[in-house]
C-alpha cells in the first residue's frame, strides 16, 4: 500500500493506552487526566432546540463564543468573541496549530517533559522538537534564551498552569520573563490551560498571552476537565493575525464542532450553577489530594520523597 510519507511517523497514542489501562477493574491509574466519574454533572437535554441537529457555523455558536471571550477577558486575555474558535476538544487546537506552522524539519520549542498527545501531533507533522527544562516555578530562562537565540522556532508550546506531566505552575516572575523573551524574539506562543479552573488555593496567575505586547499567540482551553469530556468541546482564542488561518483549517478539518455539545456547554459556562459546580469540584479534588498525601506518608514516608 502506498501511504503518505507522514504515516511513517505516526505512532500509537500513549494517551489512549493510559485510558485503556484505567478501564481495568483492578487498576487505579494516576497516569491520565480523567475526571472523577462521581463528579460528572447531571445534564438536561430536554430544552435543546431541534435546530441544534442542523449544520452550524465553523466558528462555533455565537453565544458560546461570547461567553468564552468574557471568561477569558476576566483572566486578562485581551480578546473579543471574534477571536474565539470552538474546537473538538483542545486537542484539535494542537492539530490546527501543527497544520498552520509545521513542515517536515520545522523547529518548535517545548517544555521537558511535555504533554504526550502534543508530542504525537507535532512529530506526526515532522517537527524537530527542541526542549527547555523546567524548574520548580517554570522554565529555565537562561536555556530558553539560548534556544531562542540559536534556533528561532516556529512556535513554543507551554502549559503554565499545572503543567502536564510535571504539575509545575509558573510563577508571576517566570510568566513575565517568558512573555518578554517571546516578544523580543517574535516567537508565537501556544498556551494550553486545561486545568486552570481546578486550582485548590486561589493562586492562579494570569495567562502569559495577556502579558505579550508583540508576539502572536494561541490560547486554548476545554470543558473536558470541568464538565464532560465526552462532549468534546474546547476552544482556542488567537491573536487577530492568526485567527483567519485557523478558521480555514478548522473548516477543512470537520466544518464545525458538534452543536449538541456546544449547546450543553453554553448551559453551564458563566452561570451560577457552573460556579457552584467548580467549587464542589475543587473541594472534592482537594480532599482526594489530601487523602493521597496522607496515604503516601503512611506507606512510603520512609522510602521516597515527593
Amino acid at each position: 500500500m502506498a501511504f503518505s510519507e507522514r504515516v511513517s511517523r505516526l505512532k500509537s497514542s500513549l494517551i489512549r493506552e493510559i485510558l485503556a489501562a484505567a478501564q481495568r477493574p483492578q487498576v487505579m491509574s494516576f497516569a491520565g487526566g480523567l475526571p472523577a466519574e462521581a463528579m460528572l454533572p447531571q445534564v438536561d437535554w430536554q430544552a435543546m432546540p431541534v435546530s441544534m441537529g442542523q449544520y452550524g457555523m465553523s466558528e462555533g455558536e455565537p453565544q458560546l463564543r461570547e461567553a468564552l471571550a468574557a471568561q477569558a477577558r476576566a483572566l486578562g486575555v485581551p480578546c473579543e468573541a471574534s477571536q474565539v474558535l470552538v474546537v473538538s476538544g483542545s486537542q484539535q487546537t494542537l492539530d490546527l496549530a501543527a497544520k498552520l506552522y509545521i513542515d517536515k524539519g520545522s523547529e518548535i520549542l517545548l517544555e521537558a517533559p511535555t504533554y504526550l498527545a502534543a508530542l504525537q501531533i507535532f512529530q506526526l507533522f515532522g517537527a524537530d522538537c527542541l526542549t527547555v527544562p523546567l524548574e520548580a516555578d517554570g522554565p529555565d530562562l537562561a536555556q530558553l534564551r539560548v534556544r531562542l537565540e540559536q534556533h528561532r522556532p516556529a512556535f513554543i508550546y507551554l502549559i503554565p498552569t499545572f503543567q502536564n506531566p510535571s504539575a509545575v505552575r509558573y510563577s508571576e516572575a517566570k510568566r513575565d520573563a517568558v512573555a518578554a523573551l517571546l516578544d523580543e524574539f517574535g516567537v508565537t506562543l501556544i498556551e494550553d490551560e486545561p486545568y486552570r479552573e481546578l486550582t485548590f488555593d486561589d493562586g492562579n496567575a494570569a495567562p502569559i498571552v495577556g502579558r505579550l505586547r508583540k508576539a502572536s499567540w494561541i490560547y486554548t482551553g476545554t470543558v473536558s476537565k470541568t464538565l464532560l469530556p465526552g462532549l468534546r468541546v474546547g476552544y482556542l482564542i488567537a491573536s487577530p493575525d492568526l485567527f483567519p488561518h485557523l478558521l480555514r483549517l478548522k473548516q477543512s478539518a470537520d466544518l464545525h464542532t458538534n452543536r449538541v455539545g456546544q449547546w450543553q456547554a453554553l448551559q453551564w459556562i458563566g452561570s451560577e450553577k457552573y460556579r457552584q459546580h467548580l467549587s464542589e469540584l475543587r473541594d472534592f479534588y482537594r480532599g482526594r489530594r489530601d487523602d493521597f498525601q496522607a496515604a503516601l506518608q503512611r506507606h512510603f514516608g520512609d522510602l521516597a520523597d515527593w
